[in-house]
């Protein structure tokens, strides 16, 4: 009986933020056209890389567009990651978390649902990235079975990755706050890692800082599934960066929700 209790509740929960996020038209709009936006200015500027033949070396002869797929999920996946951590400050901000404080309900059941949404909300997105792609003839060198291993990586990255998003909605309690230190956050690590451009192109200073970055490990093996075929080492590392963000955000997180709503 009890075990039913933690999933109803954590049903609920799950629901309450899956037709919240739906019923925002920002969300729908940008899920759909940030991916284009990415698409199309990045792969027009960085076109001609593709002739380098540092790159054709690295790339076996695939466009640009094709590498710059796994660019595109990641940086969408950590804006995905981005938006919890304001979910939950508007959460705050409305009175929604001191109703959950009185409410009978486990305190896990909140974080556990709110998790399992940030998963369904990054699978879509990453969905309408891949379809496009093979709309702009993009082409898996793993098939079908590299895809899911993808969705696999962005969904649990992504999960890992809310972690400190949250976090920072937690300690700060500010929207802007959260929303200026997510964005100080994203786009130097996927700059500073292989996601953009390839390591053998970057300059020596950046390869030393991609070595540390764990976005490096995430594009690399995305990359791979993509391009070269499966890479077994790749996508390993990039579970256990994925398993070491994940345990680390998550356990931070999780005992800051407990201070926040015992508060």
């Amino acid at each position: 009986m009890a075990a039913r209790d933690f999933f109803v509740e954590v049903a609920g929960v799950f629901g309450r933020w899956l037709r919240k996020t739906f019923r925002r038209p920002s969300f729908v709009f940008f899920a759909l056209v940030q991916p284009i936006v990415w698409f199309v200015l990045f792969t027009q500027s960085f076109a001609k890389i593709a002739e380098l033949p540092a790159f054709k070396l690295y790339s076996g002869g695939a466009s640009y567009l094709t590498f710059f797929t796994g660019a595109v999920i990641i940086q969408t996946v950590m804006a995905s990651a981005m938006q919890s951590g304001i979910g939950m400050v508007n959460d705050i901000e409305s009175g929604y978390m001191d109703k959950m404080r009185v409410a009978p309900i486990r305190r896990a059941s909140i974080l556990l649902g709110k998790v399992m949404s940030d998963g369904v909300r990054i699978l879509l997105q990453t969905s309408i990235i891949i379809v496009m792609g093979l709309l702009l003839g993009v082409t898996f060198a793993t098939g079908v079975g590299g895809v899911l291993i993808i969705f696999l990586i962005a969904v649990t990255f992504g999960i890992a990755w809310s972690g400190i998003s949250t976090f920072v909605a937690l300690v700060t309690r500010n929207s802007e706050t959260t929303l200026m230190i997510s964005l100080l956050t994203t786009f130097p690590l996927l700059f500073l890692s292989t996601a953009v451009m390839p390591k053998p192109l970057l300059p020596a200073w950046v390869q030393n800082v991609a070595s540390y970055n764990p976005l490096t490990y995430i594009a690399d093996a995305i990359h791979a599934l993509i391009i070269r075929g499966f890479d077994w080492t790749a996508v390993g590392y990039a579970f256990l960066i994925i398993l070491i963000v994940g345990g680390i955000s998550l356990s931070a997180t999780t005992a800051m929700f407990r201070k926040a709503v015992a508060a």
